[in-house]
């Protein structure tokens, strides 16, 4: 298969999947743990340090570069047409490089979020709390629901994002009763219309998701967000932390307008908001792809545990070494971080090797390309039904690309 070809198909671990009938997994936490060297539970800020550097580094050479994109391109005096030409040319390298460099930010805020760049909590919060508010993100809002994904990942009522829609969330007639027409009639719509909800999900949806609680849990009040504390999300006893994660993000405002003050506010959307763009639409496919998937399924009600839930993740070599070095290997591992979450990104393939052998098919990977498996599950991870313990998402034709075995976890 010739490589362009390669890009629009599915990973063979994928495809296998699809043929292969699911047993829920009765993975003992106990026995994983006692595999994995004492070692790779040690934090070491140093050794975080070091493995953060390439994303601090290219932040802050980018950041410098950007500064001078113009002026260095108006020194060359060039005729219009060379001179726009390079000018844009520049500029859609930094916004990219920038966009990378930024998604590793999350990516480092991420880490502090769960303790792992520090034995201190202070240094843990004083770096997300810069990463995240400098990406305009609600540090301790975002880490609180976080910290609560990690409790209850994969359940159907407890979970707290990429929570799946039911059937009746569309207004579908039981299943038994659809027909194509009415699968039609709900999901077919115009590729460009398809297109533009994708580029919104991608480009947006962190952000909608913090404000409107969008694929959150629907147990919490209508109008509960990220960024009210007594919208619903919170305890009284975190009130505080949300209104310190406000305080990052006002700094962040009055720094953006010290600098439009001193250059203009059509400099800061190209120095600051379009590579913000791009590393939300980074941040979204990590997130996303690694529990939003076609053949992993959801729980519902005793068949869920919080090992089973942790086993409903997706690893990917997402975007090769450069996932590795600048996205510090999220969704390499991703599995095993949401398993042993209080194991730092550098001791991640020490604990996948020790524990890979144990986990056997209960262990879910994907070499699908990027963009194939996002627009693949975004089209397809569409409702699951009304019913069932063990659930797999169905598609716009009300099928699903998985079944259970008929082991007494029904799946109607």
């Amino acid at each position: 298969m010739s490589e362009s070809l390669s890009l629009l198909s599915d990973g063979p671990e994928y495809t296998a999947r699809q043929h292969a009938a699911f047993t829920p997994p009765d993975v003992q936490l106990s026995d994983l743990r006692r595999a994995i060297p004492k070692d790779a539970f040690r934090r070491s800020t140093l050794k975080a340090l070091w493995g953060m550097g390439p994303v601090f580094l290219l932040t802050v050479v980018m950041s410098y570069a950007g500064l001078y994109i113009d002026w260095f391109v108006a020194c060359l005096g060039w005729s219009a047409i060379p001179t726009r030409l390079l000018k844009w040319t520049l500029w859609t390298l930094y916004w990219n490089i920038q966009g990378v460099a930024w998604a590793g930010l999350w990516s480092i805020g991420h880490e502090a979020g769960h303790n792992n760049v520090s034995q201190n909590k202070w240094v843990n919060h004083g770096v997300g709390m810069a990463c995240h508010s400098f990406l305009f993100l609600p540090y301790f809002s975002w880490r609180i629901t976080h910290l609560r994904h990690h409790k209850t990942a994969g359940s159907m009522e407890l979970e707290e994002v990429y929570v799946p829609h039911v059937r009746s969330y569309y207004k579908l007639p039981p299943p038994q009763e659809a027909s194509q027409n009415d699968y039609k009639e709900v999901f077919e719509e115009l590729p460009i219309f398809l297109l533009v909800r994708f580029c919104a999900m991608q480009f947006l949806g962190l952000h909608t998701y913090l404000t409107l609680n969008t694929m959150g849990s629907q147990r919490y009040p209508e109008g509960s967000n990220h960024w009210n504390p007594y919208s619903g999300l919170f305890t009284k006893e975190e009130y505080t932390y949300v209104s310190a994660s406000n305080a990052g993000l006002v700094a962040t405002v009055l720094l953006l307008r010290l600098l439009a003050s001193h250059t203009s506010t059509s400099f800061v959307f190209k120095y600051y908001f379009i590579p913000f763009l791009i590393s939300n639409h980074w941040i979204m496919a990590m997130t996303f792809l690694q529990h939003s998937d076609p053949t992993v399924p959801f729980y519902r009600g005793k068949s869920w545990t919080r090992t089973r839930g942790a086993l409903s993740t997706i690893d990917r070599p997402f975007f090769g070494w450069v996932g590795v070095v600048f996205f510090l290997g999220v969704n390499h591992h991703h599995t095993t971080h949401h398993l042993f979450a209080n194991i730092p990104f550098y001791n991640l393939p020490m604990a996948h090797e020790a524990i890979r052998p144990l986990l056997g098919d209960a262990y879910n990977y994907d070499s699908t390309p990027i963009l194939r498996a996002l627009w693949r599950s975004f089209t397809q991870c569409l409702f699951v039904e009304e019913e069932g313990d063990v659930l797999f998402f169905k598609n716009s034709e009300g099928v699903a690309k998985r079944q259970v075995k008929d082991d007494g976890f029904p799946n109607k």
